[in-house]
């Protein structure tokens, strides 16, 4: 990589993946950070652009992945359980579990998306510290839905691990 290219690599880095100061005021960036965010506003805006392209897609992925999983295993499973008196309140619970954490996976997947689009909107020469703040909400909105990701997975497992004990006693 040229040393140009190596130095804009670690200016988006850093804005991305940099902790937050919640100990700072919202508006508090260095001079340094402010002037990064000015220089390189352009490789900033189109790496957000490609990353919500790619984010969009992972998206719908994930949606069309957690229905499958409800839909077409979850659900129909604690139907038949049911038709033939072998339901199992751990199961339901758990389809109950799974159905809300989706729910919230889409409402937290949404929020991400429209902040997402408001960083990318925000003119970052004109307005720098608007948008580093912007950016810092963007990254809590990414890391709750990566959590909410997270627990639907646990909860995939789990239902394994309920089918498994339900295939034992069976």
């Amino acid at each position: 990589m040229k040393k140009k290219g190596k130095s804009l690599y670690y200016i988006i880095l850093m804005l991305f993946l940099q902790a937050m100061n919640f100990g700072l005021p919202a508006s508090a960036i260095s001079e340094a950070k402010e002037s990064a965010v000015r220089a390189h506003c352009d490789v900033i805006r189109s790496s957000l652009k490609d990353l919500q392209k790619t984010d969009s897609k992972i998206r719908v992925y994930l949606g069309r992945y957690y229905d499958n999983i409800l839909i077409g295993l979850i659900k129909p499973l604690n139907l038949r359980l049911m038709d033939n008196d072998l339901s199992d309140i751990s199961l339901i619970n758990n389809q109950n579990d799974f159905n809300e954490a989706q729910t919230k996976f889409k409402g937290d997947y949404i929020e991400y998306q429209k902040s997402l689009e408001e960083l990318v909107a925000t003119d970052c020469k004109t307005e720098p510290v608007a948008f580093y703040d912007k950016l810092k909400e963007v990254r809590e909105r990414r890391r709750v839905t990566n959590n909410d990701a997270l627990k639907l997975k646990e909860i995939a497992g789990e239902q394994v691990d309920l089918v498994k004990a339900l295939e034992a006693k069976i």
